[in-house]
């Protein structure tokens, strides 16, 4: 039997969830494009979790971590090592009396924010129309035009790099616009415990249908996308700065910039990885040219082939 078969035996023996060998990722983001992940792993509980990370961290195997997948462009030449998967994995909701309620980080914003204001609980509808994690949200600091994460994040609870199990306040992850200390850092996301106040249900639950709505109508949402592709820059809007350059309507291969808002790029059912990078390079490039602003990247590429 070669080490690779014995390292899966192991995480199979240790783990209750799925364990995958050459799991396509495109099955897995919401842009539908990826080559397969090496290992993946949907871990059945925070447990599972911080045993698969130690684990890889021992073993020193490559580890990456999706929470929605949507957020992310993952490479056409697949990720290696380990790829864990939070969401409909880690999707604990606990209301811990009073107005806070802890999350696991797989939770979905929406099923997060319907659940509290089912408990009479408001907050989280700005958020709720993001297709993301409770976890990823805090990593990115989500949010819209009417608020982000961080208001209401009142701690979290993380694996650090040493594969240690430990409780930072909010106050410390240095949030700022799309993005926390965590960005970009190898520690994994478990809970969030958010502070919410009190509701009237109705009322919260018709302003998260209200906020679907207004999405539905503003952005292309009726194909494969990733969500906003560039950060805002300094007084400017992203999608402003693209449709003034001309590019709404830009295509490479399967990857078209949207019709509908111009900081969507869209796969038009052939995309790949590689059409959507270079896509994003060259809509970069033209905005510069003529503006001479640099748009940065709020999407994450994953694999080292990106």
């Amino acid at each position: 039997m070669d080490m690779r078969s014995v390292l899966i035996d192991t995480i199979r023996s240790a783990v209750r969830g799925d364990v995958l060998l050459s799991e396509p990722l495109k099955n897995h983001t919401t842009y539908r494009v990826g080559g397969a992940a090496e290992v993946l792993v949907r871990p059945d509980s925070i447990a599972e979790a911080l045993w698969i990370y130690r684990f890889a961290r021992r073993k020193e195997i490559p580890l990456t971590i999706i929470g929605a997948g949507s957020n992310v462009i993952a490479s056409d030449r697949g990720v290696d090592g380990i790829v864990i998967i939070t969401k409909n994995s880690l999707k604990g909701i606990a209301f811990a009396g009073g107005d806070l309620v802890r999350a696991e980080a797989g939770v979905a914003l929406h099923d997060l924010a319907q659940a509290a204001a089912g408990r009479g609980l408001r907050g989280l509808e700005p958020i709720s129309c993001i297709p993301g994690t409770a976890g990823g949200a805090v990593i990115m600091n989500a949010g819209t035009r009417d608020g982000d994460t961080s208001r209401l994040l009142v701690r979290v609870g993380v694996c650090t790099s040493h594969g240690r199990a430990r409780t930072f306040h909010a106050r410390e992850l240095g949030f700022g616009y799309r993005r926390s200390i965590l960005l970009g850092a190898d520690w994994m996301v478990l809970w969030a415990e958010f502070k919410l106040t009190p509701g009237d249900p109705r009322d919260s639950l018709r302003a998260i249908d209200e906020l679907w709505k207004e999405r539905e109508q503003k952005y292309p949402l009726d194909a494969p996308s990733a969500g906003s592709v560039f950060k805002r820059p300094p007084g400017e809007f992203p999608g402003r700065l693209i449709e003034g350059c001309g590019c709404k309507g830009m295509r490479i291969g399967g990857a078209l910039v949207s019709e509908r808002h111009a900081n969507f790029i869209v796969n038009t059912g052939s995309a790949t990885a590689s059409d959507i990078m270079e896509l994003i390079a060259r809509v970069r490039k033209t905005v510069y040219d003529r503006t001479g602003v640099y748009l940065e990247l709020e999407q994450v590429p994953l694999g080292v082939h990106t």
